[in-house]
């Protein structure tokens, strides 16, 4: 009986072991994921955040990135907003779509969904 007691023990030992040595595989695997989705985040705002310095020739003030948004592979919807040095320092906001290559390297180009300007506090769209 005692050989018996040993053996069912060890089975669930050893079951309880590659239980274990799953869970830690896992949350390797996790962390490594996440990891580079947030690598791959910064990258795009970088590469957005530089787009619009040199869009703007480094003359736009309080330049900030609202928000980015996925919307495909490839596809990242970006508001930001900032104070134009022409128009007697106005507040704009732009919304765009950013069209990167495959590796998220570079950007092909974009396009200018909305713009906006703060008239009383309060964002208005502008046409053109």
């Amino acid at each position: 009986m005692s050989q018996e007691f040993f053996i069912f023990n060890y089975k669930f030992e050893y079951q309880a072991m590659k239980n274990f040595k799953l869970i830690i595989c896992s949350l390797c695997l996790d962390i490594i994921l996440s990891s580079c989705v947030d690598n791959n985040d910064s990258l795009v705002k970088k590469k957005i955040m530089q787009r619009i310095q040199i869009t703007g020739l480094g003359m736009l003030k309080d330049l900030e990135i609202e928000s980015i948004q996925k919307v495909n592979d490839t596809t990242y919807k970006g508001v930001h907003s900032f104070k134009h040095p022409f128009l007697d320092l106005k507040d704009l906001r732009l919304t765009r779509n950013y069209f990167f290559t495959a590796d998220l390297d570079s950007i092909k180009g974009y396009e200018i969904l909305k713009k906006e300007m703060k008239s009383e506090g309060e964002w208005v769209e502008v046409e053109g």
